[in-house]
């Protein structure tokens, strides 16, 4: 007998919960998949998903791979199944612009580091005229990277308009989803199958 049974449960509970989380993962990046008619493929989904081809590979998963890639193929677009997915995926979207533009604030902050330190050894050892050569060209290369930080602004920024887009179609969505749901659960309607 175990001396910590409560601990096995927690276990297979959070065994549970993680398994969850990661079927979350996987639909959610094939919803994005589908949504940016990426080619869908198990060993792109996982990569994505942050999950093992394995589990990708496992029922019910498979055939949800097997449906965006048969929608993928015909051009349709997604079914009411995948639509609970969304929020999850958008939430994978906009966690993933937060990386990348944490990303390119660090890379400003190392370039513009950097470019004074370059700054003050140039400085501190020659003379007035390659000191002026030098920093013309520690401003050329700040103009670059103050444009390369620009076009990653631009693109974070309508990133983050399909982002809002994409919940507007989700709240409308919910609005349907609910609304039919308001409907099957009225309690004159019958159901097939019942008498």
């Amino acid at each position: 007998m175990s001396k910590h049974p409560g601990n096995a449960a927690a276990m297979v509970r959070q065994r549970k919960k993680d398994s969850n989380n990661k079927r979350g993962a996987v639909l959610a990046t094939l919803e994005a998949m589908e949504r940016t008619r990426s080619p869908i493929t198990v060993a792109e989904v996982a990569r994505l998903a942050g999950v093992s081809p394995w589990l990708v590979r496992q029922e019910p998963l498979l055939d949800e791979v097997r449906k965006a890639q048969k929608r993928h193929a015909t051009g349709s677009m997604t079914s009411p199944e995948t639509t609970k997915s969304t929020t999850g995926s958008l939430q994978v979207e906009r966690d993933l612009l937060r990386q990348e533009n944490q990303r390119l604030r660090h890379e400003l902050q190392r370039h513009q580091r950097r470019i004074s330190e370059l700054l003050g050894d140039q400085i501190d050892g020659t003379d007035a005229h390659s000191q002026s050569l030098r920093v013309q060209e520690l401003t050329d290369q700040n103009a670059i990277l103050s444009k390369q930080t620009s076009e990653r602004t631009q693109e974070l920024h309508h990133a983050q308009q399909q982002v809002a887009a994409l919940s507007s179609d989700l709240q409308a969505a919910h609005s349907v989803n609910r609304s039919l749901m308001t409907e099957l659960n009225r309690p004159e309607r019958t159901r097939p199958g019942r008498t």
